[in-house]
């Protein structure tokens, strides 16, 4: 039976000031997972995310919703393959088009996964057959691409290998019919990269950290040669984080936690006990100075008697300038629904 809460309707939040929520309709699977917001040239607010019975399941698909007045529409199968499992899905428009991308991999094996891209001409309503983008085996997407001021597109990625993981940038002039690869340098084990430009023109990336120790960060001229990452101050907790710009600042949304700091709960993951890294709490941060210094962080989503009945927590979150100084949010919860927050002033 489904959730009565997963009704999709915004109301004011009871622990957030200024803040509205709704947990949106998850009607096509358990699994609710990797959430992308995109606002629309038109003014549409779109939440694409994917849902199933588990991550790698064949049975697990891209799902979309779409905000209709106060309240979030069931989401519409996207992106469904019986004999793959459909991931990591983002949005972004150019030329013209809205494009969705998404990860398509065998069964449980993230090193078989390619890129598929879908494009709509009505915002999202009917979609192209899919056509695969990034062909080689091993290569997942997260974040969407930023495309820079002269039409060429940056759309970070990472391969899965036996080796381990590692960053690269795939970079399109051509609007995506054609595609060079430029690697981020001493970047194994840092992967979902994500990209925003800073006021004084240079590009910076952030980085989960496989080993749940810091978000690191990275910084470009042109998007194409990266500097190496370097620590930050910010934990990580191996665990995707999303970084906008917005009114000349910096917005970030990440899980305040990390193994290096003891926090941690244990799990049981084929038969082995483990630590994991806690996913929570979830924090809103804001920089005024191009990402050197988060001094204004605000709490979004912390522990509850719910999480604790859950290792899967609250993550993965996605952020997108609302205008008029507003945030719209959108992360995991508990991976049972996709949680939606509308933050009034960030």
């Amino acid at each position: 039976m489904s959730d009565p809460r997963f009704d999709g309707v915004i109301r004011p939040s009871p622990d957030l000031p200024g803040v509205r929520e709704a947990l949106l309709p998850a009607p096509h699977g358990p699994d609710n997972h990797a959430a992308n917001l995109l606002r629309t040239q038109g003014g549409d607010l779109l939440c694409t995310w994917f849902s199933g019975p588990e991550e790698g399941h064949p049975g697990t698909d891209v799902v979309l919703s779409r905000l209709a007045g106060d309240r979030w529409e069931p989401p519409q199968v996207i992106a469904a393959d019986p004999e793959r499992s459909e991931q990591n899905p983002v949005l972004f428009e150019a030329d013209g088009l809205l494009w969705l991308l998404h990860t398509s991999s065998e069964p449980y094996d993230q090193k078989s996964a390619h890129v598929v891209a879908r494009t709509s001409a009505d915002a999202g309503r009917t979609w192209s057959v899919p056509r695969v983008l990034l062909a080689e085996p091993g290569i997942f997407v997260r974040h969407p691409p930023l495309i820079l001021d002269d039409g060429t597109w940056l759309l970070p990625a990472y391969h899965c290998g036996a080796c381990g993981d590692r960053s690269v940038v795939e970079v399109s002039a051509d609007g995506g019919r054609t595609w060079t690869e430029h690697p981020v340098p001493g970047s194994r084990d840092l992967v979902q990269m994500t990209i925003a430009r800073r006021p004084d023109g240079r590009l910076l990336a952030l980085f989960r950290d496989r080993r749940a120790g810091r978000i690191h960060a990275s910084s470009s001229a042109d998007g194409r040669t990266w500097s190496a990452p370097e620590r930050t101050d910010l934990p990580n907790n191996d665990s995707s984080v999303q970084l906008t710009r917005v009114d000349g600042r910096l917005a970030l949304v990440y899980n305040d936690a990390s193994l290096e700091r003891d926090q941690f709960r244990w799990v049981t993951k084929n038969g082995e006990r483990r630590r994991k890294a806690l996913r929570t709490p979830l924090v809103l941060a804001v920089s005024e100075d191009g990402g050197a210094r988060w001094p204004h962080r605000r709490v979004l989503q912390d522990a509850d008697p719910e999480y604790w009945q859950n290792e899967l927590g609250y993550s993965y979150p996605s952020v997108v300038d609302g205008g008029d100084g507003r945030l719209h949010v959108a992360f995991s919860y508990l991976r049972k629904t996709i949680k939606y927050l509308e933050i009034g002033q960030p």
